[in-house]
């Protein structure tokens, strides 16, 4: 089904998300940006370069399915498995951190310090996800299913990925403003 409404609504809250780093982040500093409470835990941008990097890597799929060359693969096509697949993801990669979930290597950030520009590139992976999701205004968005980048037997509609995604989005987004918010955040 053709849905406006709820595309819009996953762009609204893409732009509340970029505005949350706008605020959150334009005037750090570069040994505020690479500060850490514990060994344990992410910097701000560490938690900028994890969305950068699990943005991008559904990138192809949606360039794919914004130009309308998207074939879906026997799997995606025939998976009992979508519906609660799509259910699992939309209920760990809420907005609000129910319990703290280890990243899947292929989507860690680095452990090496960052330079500024890691704002900058955030900001353009964030542009670029958005206008990937504006271009499926006139796709099928549950009966388009694609699958999960970091486990191949995954598989879940583009409706329930847009809505776990934009949440990750806010859930990183909300961890790197508690990393300035800690009573050791440099000054």
């Amino acid at each position: 089904m053709i849905d406006e409404p709820f595309i819009e609504s996953i762009l609204q809250k893409g732009k509340e998300a970029k505005e949350k780093a706008r605020i959150g982040f334009s005037n750090i500093s570069l040994d505020q940006l690479n500060w850490k409470s514990s060994d344990n835990s992410w910097s701000i941008a560490q938690c900028l370069e994890h969305l950068i990097i699990a943005d991008g890597s559904y990138f192809s799929d949606l360039k794919e399915i914004a130009g309308g060359t998207y074939k879906m693969s026997f799997w995606e096509k025939s998976s009992p498995f979508t519906a609660t697949c799509g259910r699992i993801m939309k209920n760990q990669l809420q907005e609000q951190v129910k319990r703290k979930m280890i990243a899947p290597e292929k989507i860690r950030p680095s452990a090496s310090e960052m330079k500024l520009d890691v704002i900058e590139r955030y900001h353009k992976s964030l542009d670029t996800f958005l206008e990937y999701i504006s271009k499926c205004r006139n796709i099928d968005i549950d009966k388009t299913v694609i699958t999960s980048p970091i486990i191949q037997i995954v598989t879940y509609s583009l409706r329930d990925a847009f809505y776990f995604l934009i949440r990750h989005e806010h859930r990183h987004l909300n961890q790197a403003i508690r990393v300035k918010e800690n009573d050791g955040f440099p000054k």
